[in-house]
């Protein structure tokens, strides 16, 4: 998985930060500080400052078009939040564009990050959603993750009817996140990774800390694809 931007967006901050504190610093310093020294660091700062956004820029420039990857996803079934059993593909994904993230009902780390990101997808998309487009979590924790639990987590995180929560007997979720790549022998070490797509347009690896914007062109190219393909 290539998370280029994302590192580099990363450094950016990192260097930002720490030329930021610097001018702080010195700042707030006694009087003994010289003026030279002052506009020294402002000077920095700002140099720090286009460096960085000009590294940023060269690296989102530079981040290569991945080709769809042609996964064999089985059509298992599992459980979904309202505790009804459902066919991952064709009773889940129904021939549209999926978004597939594993998350645990406990987490309180990664899991409301991608949550987040995934709200702000959902207001994009807007009229795709339910339509064209899907929200899936599947759980890396499914001998606790209970139908109750899923629609707690839902309810918390107020999702609507274009979001399944499924999980189910740990050996056939395990197929299902094998198959996606996103497996994990414990919750805790659950990726920060997604998976967009379907059968007929293969599926796309992406960070859950993507911008929406670069999720949206994502989900985009593959809609010409699904498109093509029926």
């Amino acid at each position: 998985m290539n998370f280029s931007n994302e590192i580099h967006i990363a450094r950016r901050g990192i260097l930002l930060f720490s030329s930021r504190k610097l001018w702080d610093h010195i700042s707030t310093s006694s009087t003994e500080q010289t003026t030279d020294m002052k506009i020294s660091a402002l000077l920095l700062t700002l140099i720090v400052s286009i460096c960085a956004s000009a590294q940023d820029t060269s690296a989102t420039a530079a981040v290569p078009q991945i080709a769809p990857a042609q996964l064999s996803v089985p059509d298992i079934e599992l459980v979904n939040q309202a505790g009804k059993p459902v066919h991952f593909n064709s009773d889940v994904v129904k021939n549209r564009l999926a978004v597939v993230s594993g998350f645990f009902t406990t987490c309180t780390a990664f899991c409301p990050i991608t949550q987040e990101s995934l709200s702000h997808l959902e207001h994009a998309l807007n009229k795709r959603m339910g339509r064209d487009v899907v929200f899936i979590l599947v759980s890396v924790d499914p001998a606790n993750d209970t139908p109750e639990h899923m629609k707690a987590w839902a309810e918390k995180f107020h999702l609507g009817a274009n979001w399944t929560l499924l999980s189910g007997n740990p050996d056939e979720v395990a197929k299902v996140m094998k198959a996606l790549g996103l497996y994990v022998d414990r919750p805790q070490r659950h990726q920060s990774a997604m998976m967009i797509g379907n059968e007929k347009t293969g599926w796309q690896r992406v960070s859950s800390w993507s911008s929406t914007d670069k999720l949206v062109k994502i989900i985009d190219g593959l809609s010409i694809v699904h498109q093509a393909s029926r």
